[in-house]
């Protein structure tokens, strides 16, 4: 019995280390974007996509998507927001009332997106099945 309760502890333990450490890689990511280190916010917020076990990444990936349109890379901030679409939900009235996405992003995404919005939330649609 002692041993099951020391795993278990252990166990929790970890994932909260585990945890505070993604949250850290998240809040590096943000701390570079609002200096303006778009290359190394970049780099933290991918880390953090391939690290953390959270479910809900829509804002993340938009966080992204704003960080690429600021380093002058539209077409990867457009990749970001498909992926927000297709795998978490994104729909039409975030590109007005989401308050993550940057406005001229949600314009520009938008115009390249509208077209492809509605297979995009099928994708989405289908993954919940």
């Amino acid at each position: 019995m002692k041993k099951i309760l020391l795993t278990l502890v252990f166990v929790m333990v970890a994932q909260f280390n585990f945890a505070s450490a993604n949250d850290s890689i998240l809040n590096q990511a943000r701390k570079h974007f609002q200096q303006e280190n778009y290359k190394e916010a970049i780099s933290a917020y991918k880390q953090f996509l391939r690290t953390t076990s959270e479910s809900d990444l829509k804002n993340v990936y938009i966080e992204l998507a704003n960080t690429y349109y600021k380093a002058n890379d539209k077409k990867n901030a457009v990749n970001c927001i498909k992926d927000a679409i297709a795998k978490y939900g994104f729909q039409e009235a975030d590109f007005i009332y989401n308050q993550t996405i940057l406005p001229k992003l949600s314009d520009y995404a938008l115009a390249q997106l509208y077209d492809d919005i509605d297979t995009l939330h099928q994708k989405y649609m289908a993954s919940l099945d």
